[in-house]
């Protein structure tokens, strides 16, 4: 279910770490040297908590989610009604919107289901909720 991910890097490319050391003369711009952006710095609060999945269905695609795309799911968050969330129910994981009705009832929702899940008295782990999704770039255009 989860894997690591290493990325190869391509240190020909990279800047140096000291140019100084090459020249002998340290750039006055190093003053203004911004560090390397990573994603993550950006859409997780919370590392500990924070868990990806792959999404294998297009039930949520009126939501953007599709099949591929990389769900960002913080389990530190509280859900609520109307939040995206993964699940287990009674051993089947499922990415769906819980609403609940009528104070009673408990559904999982997808905008494709006409017919929402009825989880009321069924067995449901509320795993974490989503609080990113990153849709791959090649469900929207085809480049040639």
């Amino acid at each position: 279910m989860l894997r690591e991910i290493d990325f190869a890097r391509n240190t020909d490319k990279e800047p140096l770490a000291n140019p100084g050391a090459v020249s002998g003369f340290v750039s006055p711009a190093d003053d203004y040297m911004e560090r390397r952006l990573h994603i993550a710095q950006k859409i997780v609060d919370d590392p500990v908590n924070t868990f990806y999945f792959e999404v294998q269905d297009n039930e949520m695609k009126a939501y953007g989610i599709l099949k591929g795309t990389i769900l960002v799911v913080d389990r530190s968050r509280d859900y609520k009604d109307g939040s995206i969330i993964v699940c287990n129910v009674e051993g089947e994981w499922l990415n769906r919107c819980i609403v609940h009705k009528d104070n009673e009832k408990l559904l999982l929702t997808s905008p494709n289901d006409n017919r929402p899940l009825n989880v009321t008295g069924r067995e449901v782990v509320v795993f974490g909720v989503v609080s990113w999704y990153c849709v791959p770039y090649k469900s929207y255009v085809r480049l040639s």
